[in-house]
């Protein structure tokens, strides 16, 4: 079950998480969603891919008895696709009663399903992190080349 928009598709997977909820977090993705493991939670970064290993992803994160906030700060829809970009923060406890925050920025790519609705297909939950930014001093135009910000070739160079 997806959720009616591409924007609320977080929103819902946080309620999903605050039930503590891995069936209704897992049907809000596509059977064919990628999705990468946070380091924090699942001990690695590796992407899973698939209904049952999406499943398994999500039991990682229920089994913090997690609390959710998220917010989607844009969505791009083009057809039946949607790019969104998220800042999210998880709240619980690990298995040894010690207190976890876990918080990042996101990128998903949503996916409309034939009766309308939306869900997952690419998650990556800190996709968006400004760890991945590179310094605003410089814009690469080409492999070989970075021209600093406002500055502009005259003549040729590309």
């Amino acid at each position: 079950m997806g959720a009616p928009s591409p924007e609320l598709v977080d929103l819902w997977l946080a309620r999903a998480f605050d039930a503590h909820d891995v069936e209704a977090a897992a049907a809000l993705y596509h059977p064919d969603a990628s999705v990468v493991r946070l380091e924090q939670v699942h001990g690695s970064t590796v992407v899973a891919r698939g209904a049952e290993a999406i499943r398994e992803t999500i039991a990682g994160y229920i089994g913090l008895k997690p609390h959710m906030d998220v917010i989607v700060h844009h969505t791009t829809v083009a057809g039946d696709f949607a790019l969104c970009r998220s800042q999210w923060r998880i709240t619980g406890t690990d298995q040894h009663g010690e207190a976890v925050e876990v918080h990042h920025h996101g990128m998903e790519v949503m996916r409309r399903l034939p009766n309308g609705e939306w869900v997952f297909f690419i998650d990556h939950p800190w996709g968006a992190d400004p760890s991945w930014a590179a310094p605003a001093t410089h814009c690469v135009t080409h492999a070989a080349h970075a021209i600093p910000w406002g500055h502009r070739p005259t003549s040729g160079a590309g």
